[in-house]
């Protein structure tokens, strides 16, 4: 198993091609929690700064690439910043900076419906530009780097990984493939100081299904984190409902299987992840069972 990026290493590779570019790190503040990638705002330089192992190299090029595609499109997303040959790699590692979003705060569910459908409605770019969606990417790994639980925790998760994608390769899809970001959460898509909504994190971007798009408010409404009305917002500024597809279930439990799993690899170097692991996977051993699942770990 490799070594996980840490919040140590990502420091002090930040700290090391900052020196290397001349960027002022003063202030510099670690966004969120560290997974697949390490985030840190740089407010002097007004950059954000992305940090993943050099192993995903090919991931992060291919999000430089669909960055320069969508502005090509005009559409609204985040920019890689100018002047800087990117990526930087580092000591096994590779290190891409973006322009800061001034004061964003969370879209709302109808902006986001608004932003998906532009999405969707794109021109497939050119050959080789992103390649083919993966629903399951990484997902065995995350399962194998989940030592903060249980091996019969880790073996369901692994079994329920067997089951969805042999579930997956049967879906009959009823939208056309196209554009789609992959990873349409709700904290990656915002509204800016001027009031423009814009589609961050394009690192899962690819040709696909819609569908898989669409699932992530679904599953939210599923596990507790939207209503009936915050989904509802959704669905009709898009246009459609995708609980009202018969493949709904299994994508929903595919979208559900990675959450947990995700979280599940963080467990062992963030032991006090283990109950909310825990309880996802316990609602996931039951499907009938209520899903209250605890955002933001």
């Amino acid at each position: 198993m490799k070594s996980a990026l840490t919040a140590d290493v990502a420091e002090r590779i930040l700290y090391d091609v900052a020196g290397r570019l001349s960027l002022d790190v003063s202030g510099a503040r670690l966004l969120g929690p560290v997974g697949d990638n390490a985030v840190y705002l740089l407010p002097r330089e007004h950059t954000v700064a992305r940090i993943a192992q050099e192993l995903a190299s090919d991931r992060v090029e291919r999000e430089l690439r669909v960055a320069a595609w969508l502005a090509e499109q005009e559409f609204p997303a985040v920019h890689a910043v100018a002047g800087i040959r990117q990526p930087v790699r580092n000591n096994g590692h590779i290190v891409t900076f973006w322009r800061e979003i001034p004061d964003p705060v969370q879209a709302s569910t109808s902006q986001m419906g608004v932003l998906l459908r532009h999405l969707h409605a794109l021109p497939v770019p050119p050959d080789g530009l992103i390649g083919r969606l993966d629903p399951f990417v990484r997902l065995a790994e995350h399962i194998e780097e989940a030592t903060g639980i249980s091996e019969d925790e880790r073996a369901f998760l692994a079994e329920r990984l067997t089951v969805l994608m042999d579930a997956h390769a049967k879906l009959v899809f009823t939208m056309p493939m196209g554009v789609v970001h992959g990873d349409a959460h709700r904290k990656n898509v915002v509204r800016d100081a001027a009031g423009r909504v814009l589609l961050l994190d394009l690192e899962r971007f690819g040709i696909g299904q819609p569908e898989w798009d669409l699932i992530v408010p679904a599953v939210y409404l599923r596990v507790g984190w939207y209503d009936e009305d915050t989904y509802r917002a959704f669905a009709d500024a898009y246009g459609y409902d995708i609980r009202e597809w018969d493949g709904y279930p299994v994508l929903a439990e595919l979208r559900e299987l990675r959450m947990t799993s995700w979280l599940a690899a963080r467990t062992g170097r963030e032991p006090r992840l283990i109950p909310e692991a825990r309880k996802r996977i316990t609602s996931l051993k039951d499907p009938s069972a209520e899903r209250r699942w605890t955002p933001g770990t």
